[in-house]
């Protein structure tokens, strides 16, 4: 048999197939990072800053010791439609006490993200986020930021201070998938706003509003060392069913004023109950790379009874 060497076209026609692969297996590996830690990165933001008009607050609907876990679902986007929805993991949200800060009271908040399920083995990329940030119980104002990220190959370090006396932020960001640990960045800021609130302040501080149909409001909240103004807007009220129950929800947008919610662009949505607790029930995070949902499936303390209004 005679053996020719293939043409440049035909080795290249093989070949694709592969690159296309790749090309799949790089998208979902960031999909997967992407669904749980979206939740982390643009959450709703309605607030106000610190002196701001106290009877726009409603009651206090949360307080420490209050614990939230969300199940993950990924939706691909439309160039992946052969692929089903799939389970991406689940995130927890903790409100603890936290010690006095500058003689007052303060609160820790706590999240992490873990991956799990068939993205997880599809892209065989795993997730292990950690999120601790402490901020003043009054205002939400955040102290302080520590980020452990864990998501595959890239694994870092990041702690974030604010200096509101000097107007300043300090930013630390190690890398510790090398050995030893690299120092990518250790830099103060200035100009810094007096009150910028995290991603997660933020949304109990939208959980102090009284929310209603048409509402809207701004407060500026820093993602590392970015510091983007974010505007909250209630949609309308929703029946949102769930295997805890159904809720009587709103339903609130997130939009950037000034550049993007995510890095690649995006909306987020988010769905709180209509009482006066304010419970987040679930999120919907749309980005390039899909659409990611979140629905609670634990509460502690658990939500109240009924959860929703009946229908016929």
């Amino acid at each position: 048999m005679r053996c020719s060497k293939p043409s440049g076209n035909a080795s290249t026609k093989r070949s694709e197939p592969l690159r296309v692969r790749r090309r799949w297996s790089a998208r979902l590996r960031a999909a997967l990072a992407g669904a749980l830690v979206l939740v982390g990165s643009a959450q709703p933001n309605a607030g106000r800053q610190s002196g701001s008009d106290p009877a726009a607050y409603g009651d206090i609907p949360f307080e420490p010791g209050e614990k939230l876990v969300f199940h993950v679902e990924w939706s691909p986007p439309w160039y992946l439609f052969f692929l089903p929805t799939m389970d991406a993991g689940e995130v927890r949200l903790a409100l603890e006490k936290g010690p006095e800060l500058e003689q007052k009271p303060s609160m820790r908040i706590v999240f992490t993200a873990k991956s799990s399920g068939t993205l997880a083995r599809l892209t065989g990329v795993h997730v292990d986020d950690y999120f601790e940030s402490y901020v003043d119980a009054r205002s939400l104002c955040t102290a302080s930021v520590t980020k452990r990220i864990r998501e595959g190959r890239r694994k870092r370090d990041i702690d974030v201070t604010y200096l509101p006396a000097s107007n300043q932020l300090r930013i630390r960001e190690v890398n510790v998938a090398v050995s030893p640990p690299k120092v990518d960045r250790d830099s103060v800021l200035d100009d810094i706003p007096s009150c910028v609130k995290d991603i997660f302040s933020a949304v109990y501080d939208t959980r102090r509003r009284n929310l209603a149909e048409g509402f809207t409001h701004r407060v500026l909240v820093g993602e590392d060392d970015k510091i983007r103004e974010i505007e909250a807007r209630v949609e309308r009220r929703e029946d949102v069913k769930l295997p805890l129950g159904r809720f009587d929800a709103w339903k609130v947008d997130t939009v950037s004023v000034l550049g993007g919610l995510f890095k690649d662009g995006g909306q987020f949505k988010i769905w709180m109950t209509a009482d006066e607790r304010r419970l987040p029930v679930k999120f919907e995070a749309r980005v390039r790379l899909g659409k990611v949902v979140g629905t609670l499936k634990e509460a502690t303390p658990p939500p109240q009874a009924p959860v929703g209004r009946s229908r016929p």
